[in-house]
């Protein structure tokens, strides 16, 4: 296990779509990143699954606005990367929005959340129940379990 980094984006500083995903949710966020590795002067290599990138995918992200908020935690980053090699031509799941509120709801099998990709690199149970609410406050929390 390694300290690194929840980053989550705050949705007014985004799109209409991305004050929707905040307003679906329930949370002040519209998407999250987990943090691979720390590149300076604010920039991230992230991994996440983006609606603007079409899914899962790996980026080098300038997080040195406020309109990022990154909280600590530990993940096994060995894990996380050999998740992210099996899945990373998954598509962005847009119905995933409602299963943290609705269990059961719909689950495909090559589509998935940022919420859902961050809970599951950092091996949480039920990965798919995670919203990006549900997944902030875990990470505050429990900045140092897993």
């Amino acid at each position: 296990m390694q300290p690194t980094y929840l980053a989550f984006y705050t949705a007014t500083h985004g799109t209409l779509l991305d004050r929707a995903i905040s307003l679906i949710d329930g949370s002040p966020y519209s998407h999250c990143e987990l943090v691979v590795e720390d590149l300076g002067n604010g920039c991230y290599d992230c991994i996440g699954s983006s609606h603007r990138d079409g899914g899962l995918r790996r980026k080098s992200i300038d997080m040195s606005r406020s309109h990022w908020v990154l909280i600590p935690v530990m993940c096994d980053m060995g894990y996380a990367l050999r998740w992210f090699q099996k899945r990373q031509h998954f598509k962005y799941d847009y119905l995933a929005l409602f299963r943290p509120k609705t269990p059961g709801f719909y689950n495909p099998v090559y589509r998935v959340s940022c919420a859902e990709a961050c809970a599951d690199m950092l091996e949480l149970v039920d990965p798919g129940s995670y919203g990006l609410k549900k997944l902030y406050e875990w990470a505050l929390n429990h900045p140092n379990d897993n």
